[in-house]
């Protein structure tokens, strides 16, 4: 006996009938290409044979009313191929009843005609349908929770628009629905479980600051619009602002954000250390013996950013060597870097000797600047020893008055130390650094001093610093030199491109010699080329106060704006009669207008910062020079000087200070 019929889950399509009489061709199975295509050649063929009239019945179809019609009562486009319904002439457009939308999972985007209504359901062709197979595994345990709304599986069409060349019918489109039943645990309410797994720590964003708004145009451009001109020659020049801005950002940049990983988060009264420089690893510095690593950190003291140079590995035994630390922070010299203090830590979990210096942002090294080729730029530095003829120099030898501005440098900071009974001991390019153009500093003073304590060598010590300076002007002038090397290559090179006296002071340098030398016959043999050093140095200091002078120029024009933004607009007076429109004080807010809301003949407002910084510069003079304000309803207008207004200012705001004591007598 066989078993009761297996019921079927496919959800039945149902193809729209057509508008010819219907035939055993108009029902479509979903699910079987041979009745969709069956239906599609007995549809065409019913169309073939239709009567006119049937373009009479198509109209049946709940379409939307053409806008036209309903506002004009005709539409001009109605035989030009307009989409939109048209009732036949003589129909009143608002008893033509349109269809209501909803939507789409719940409704039947196409309509069925009469004859389907009144059958609405699964015919006796539908029972044949084979058994829908869904190509997605369901889950043998999926049960929807109660919450879950039901879906309708009744014998309704798909929302999509009909074909209009196939008429009414769309082709058979296999689509696989992808559906995750565990999704149906998880609770909206409750995303701590979710949060847990994607939990991205926030990084902050640093806001660029706004260098294009007022940079000049470039130097291509012979003539400038007239509008630029005037405004980038109240700046101070582009070279100069990007130079100061830059050093700004670097000192700030990463030192709001906590150390660096792998750092301590504290080293006694600095936090935020911050690498610099390439990494180095545990590779001992051939000047120092030691890995000297280099970092930047803030100061919880005072808020500055300094320098801090640790000397890995390193444990302190003679308490005295700390002795010519106190001496090196009394040096304070314009070609030195102040060293502030030091001492010895574990916080990185080993011997640490730990040197505070002061900071120059984007400061570059000797060997960096004219030694290192490209593609050393991201090694470490290396010393005199390790310069050999593969780190050539790129581009032109170094200007001979370069090279005097640099020895004229290191000469005044040997005096200066030698002075105070100390030793550089460490010049090497590597250890000079460059802060500006052409401006240098000796880097590193006070290290050997405290690893290699010997207070006893002090004078073999500075006779040294005479050699190394020497070598130094050698590596400069001549990149293939090397230590140990006969001088007498690298001095016919410079008697071939530079002067006899860098040839002379050169010799006098690294010459033994059986008499102690001192750097002040350095200072003697340089002779007018310290007047050159000087007459850059005044020049520049010249261009700087130049610049100075004119920022400060500023603040005067601050002043009067924020006067004037204390006295305009204020509420508490609306009632008094010296702040009405017939007041004095009603001057004020028509200068505002004047100065500020300025507009040109076709009414466009006028954004020129001359004309504000003409007139702010005018009243904070106070000249006699009349000027004529015109009310905003250009019904009253007065004619006054920048004098009166300075006066008007100055009272009013007085009138604002002095408001508060009772003691005071108002003006």
């Amino acid at each position: 006996m066989a078993g009761p019929p297996t019921k079927s889950a496919a959800v039945q399509i149902v193809r729209p009938p057509s508008t010819s009489t219907s035939g055993p061709g108009q029902a479509v199975n979903a699910t079987s290409h041979v009745g969709m295509n069956k239906g599609i050649m007995d549809h065409s063929k019913d169309t073939a044979r239709a009567s006119p009239v049937s373009a009479d019945k198509k109209r049946e179809t709940p379409q939307r009313i053409c806008r036209n019609v309903m506002i004009y009562g005709f539409c001009k486009f109605q035989d030009a191929g307009c989409v939109y319904y048209h009732p036949p002439p003589g129909t009143d457009p608002n008893s033509v009843s349109t269809p209501k939308t909803e939507s789409p999972a719940l409704t039947n985007a196409t309509p069925l005609s009469k004859e389907s209504k009144s059958s609405f359901g699964l015919g006796a062709e539908h029972l044949s349908a084979p058994v829908f197979v869904p190509k997605t595994p369901m889950a043998e345990n999926a049960s929807p929770r109660a919450s879950t709304p039901a879906v309708s599986t009744g014998a309704q069409t798909p929302s999509w628009p009909p074909l209009a060349n196939a008429g009414g019918i769309i082709p058979r489109q296999d689509v696989s629905i992808n559906f995750d039943d565990s999704m149906l645990s998880l609770d909206p309410s409750q995303s701590s479980g979710m949060d847990s797994s994607i939990y991205m720590q926030g990084q902050p964003m640093r806001q660029p600051l706004d260098y294009h708004l007022y940079t000049s145009p470039l130097s291509h451009v012979s003539n400038p619009p007239p509008s630029h001109h005037p405004l980038h020659s109240f700046f101070i020049p582009d070279d100069l602002r990007r130079t100061i801005q830059s050093r700004q950002e670097a000192i700030y940049t990463g030192t709001q954000s906590g150390s660096a990983a792998g750092l301590p988060a504290e080293l006694g009264v600095y936090h935020s250390l911050i690498p610099i420089g390439p990494a180095q690893g545990t590779t001992p510095s051939k000047v120092y013996g030691h890995p000297a690593p280099v970092y930047k950190a803030m100061s919880s003291v005072d808020g500055n950013v300094y320098c801090l140079r640790r000397i890995e590995g390193f444990k302190l035994v003679n308490e005295a060597a700390f002795g010519a630390i106190d001496t090196w922070r009394r040096i304070k010299h314009p070609n030195i870097v102040t060293i502030r203090e030091a001492f010895t830590t574990k916080a990185f979990n080993d011997n640490s000797l730990i040197l505070v210096y002061d900071y120059h942002p984007l400061s570059t090294t000797l060997w960096e600047e004219h030694l290192a080729s490209a593609s050393d730029q991201n090694a470490p530095p290396s010393t005199l020893a390790a310069v050999t003829a593969a780190k050539r120099r790129s581009g032109m030898p170094i200007p001979e008055r370069v090279i005097w501005s640099y020895i004229t440098q290191i000469a005044n900071a040997l005096k200066a130390i030698h002075n105070s009974n100390l030793a550089a001991r460490n010049l090497d390019p590597s250890k000079v650094l460059v802060t500006g153009k052409n401006r240098i500093r000796l880097n590193g003073c006070g290290v050997l001093d405290v690893l290699a304590y010997d207070a006893q060598n002090l004078a073999i010590h500075q006779q040294e610093d005479l050699v190394s300076l020497g070598k130094l002007i050698l590596t400069l002038c001549y990149e293939f030199f090397l230590p140990g090397q006969h001088p007498a290559i690298p001095l016919d090179h410079i008697s071939r491109h530079y002067s006899p006296d860098l040839k002379q002071l050169v010799i006098y340098l690294i010459t033994q010699s059986s008499h102690p030398r001192s750097v002040d016959d350095v200072v003697k043999m340089m002779g007018p080329r310290i007047l050159n050093e000087l007459d850059a140095m005044q020049n520049y200091s010249d261009v700087l106060e130049n610049e100075l002078s004119a920022e400060v120029e500023n603040g005067r024009i601050v002043r009067l704006l924020t006067k004037l933004g204390f006295i305009n607009e204020r509420a508490e007076f609306e009632l008094d009669p010296r702040w009405s429109d017939t007041g004095d004080r009603y001057i004020l807010k028509l200068f505002r207008d004047y100065v500020f809301h300025s507009i040109g003949v076709d009414g466009t407002p006028i954004l020129d910062l001359s004309h504000v910084l003409t007139c702010l510069n005018k009243l904070d003079a106070g000249l006699d020079e009349r000027i004529m304000l015109v009310s905003r309803d250009d019904q009253s207008c007065l004619v006054v000087s920048y004098r009166e207004i300075k006066l008007c200012i100055e009272t009013t705001f007085n009138e604002l200070r002095n408001s508060g004591n009772p003691h005071r007598v108002l003006r």
